[in-house]
């Protein structure tokens, strides 16, 4: 086992064993530690915060809202979350010998990015809400996440090689202010090529290619990889099943793909993304579900967004 995150801390506690895998450093990846809460293996005593309401901007304009009757993200404390799954593993004996690598972006296939995130205190908004904002001068977004008493401030955005001094400037910007009590980056695979076994070992998590382009999101797909990866090692075709285990993120990955470049293409026409979407969009985006039909519907009732989003498209 090679890497400890999420992922591999998930697939050690799933499938057993762990002999020759990394235990004695500390965890640590700067992100906006969230997690839907169906998100397996989520201890609740580390969770620090839950959000039911996201409200999206394009920079100071509000374009839209998706809200909630129950908390539909936990906001957790990551680092000690993951350390935890790292003690111990499944019921299993002997389990076989299988290499895994788990590396995150440091053995992932892709163009990467930076992100940064700082924790901002003397802040005060909307209780369990998370704030998505846009610029209109790059490809990416800052989020604003409730953290147990403070927030936690990230940015990261594609062709952009340090992303703190951005993070700065919004806290003074947009938030108007508060104090930056920690700042962390770390990178992100922003379009990764989905790599399940190299022909050396199985990946999982980033590693394998198994992130969100326009999310960042990893922990979730992470862990249902590492999961799917643990139950398919139990087959004669393991990495045929595995396969089958993560065909729903693998479609999710792709499609997102095709979305980070036209939106890559549309606002180097001075068009962001984030103007074509509608509510029912930004519900799937928060869902991880986005798809070709939800995008269309929502383009099929305004026209002249529907035509500048197919002229990207067809770039």
């Amino acid at each position: 086992m090679v890497g400890l995150g999420p992922s591999g801390a998930a697939f050690l506690r799933a499938y057993g064993g762990g002999r020759g895998a990394e235990r004695s450093r500390r965890y640590f990846k700067a992100c906006g530690e969230a997690v839907p809460v169906e998100t397996p293996m989520v201890d609740l005593k580390y969770v620090v915060d839950k959000v039911r309401r996201y409200v999206f901007y394009s920079w100071r304009r509000a374009v839209g809202e998706v809200s909630y009757r129950a908390p539909r993200w936990y906001i957790v404390d990551k680092q000690r979350w993951v350390e935890s799954m790292r003690v111990g593993g499944a019921a299993v004996e002997e389990p076989a010998e299988v290499r895994v690598k788990a590396g995150g972006p440091y053995m992932s296939v892709g163009e990467r990015i930076t992100v940064a995130r700082a924790y901002v205190e003397g802040v005060k908004l909307d209780d369990e809400t998370a704030y998505f904002v846009f610029p209109p001068d790059a490809a990416g977004f800052y989020w604003v996440f409730p953290h147990g008493g403070v927030y936690n401030v990230g940015g990261g955005f594609v062709g952009v090689e340090n992303p703190v001094p951005y993070v700065y400037a919004f806290v003074e910007r947009w938030l108007g202010g508060g104090r930056v009590v920690d700042v962390r980056g770390a990178p992100l695979t922003v379009m990764p090529r989905v790599v399940l076994h190299d022909g050396e070992a199985f990946r999982v998590g980033e590693a394998a290619g198994l992130v969100y382009p326009l999310t960042g999101e990893g922990i979730r797909p992470g862990i249902l990889s590492a999961l799917a990866l643990a139950e398919a090692l139990k087959t004669k075709r393991p990495l045929e099943a595995y396969r089958r285990g993560v065909e729903k993120i693998l479609r999710q990955v792709e499609f997102q793909k095709r979305l980070l470049r036209t939106a890559q293409r549309l606002l180097a026409r001075g068009e962001p993304l984030i103007e074509l979407a509608d509510d029912s969009v930004l519900r799937d985006y928060i869902e991880e579900n986005l798809s070709a039909k939800t995008l269309f519907l929502a383009l099929s009732k305004r026209p002249a967004h529907a035509v500048k989003l197919v002229a990207a498209l067809m770039r």
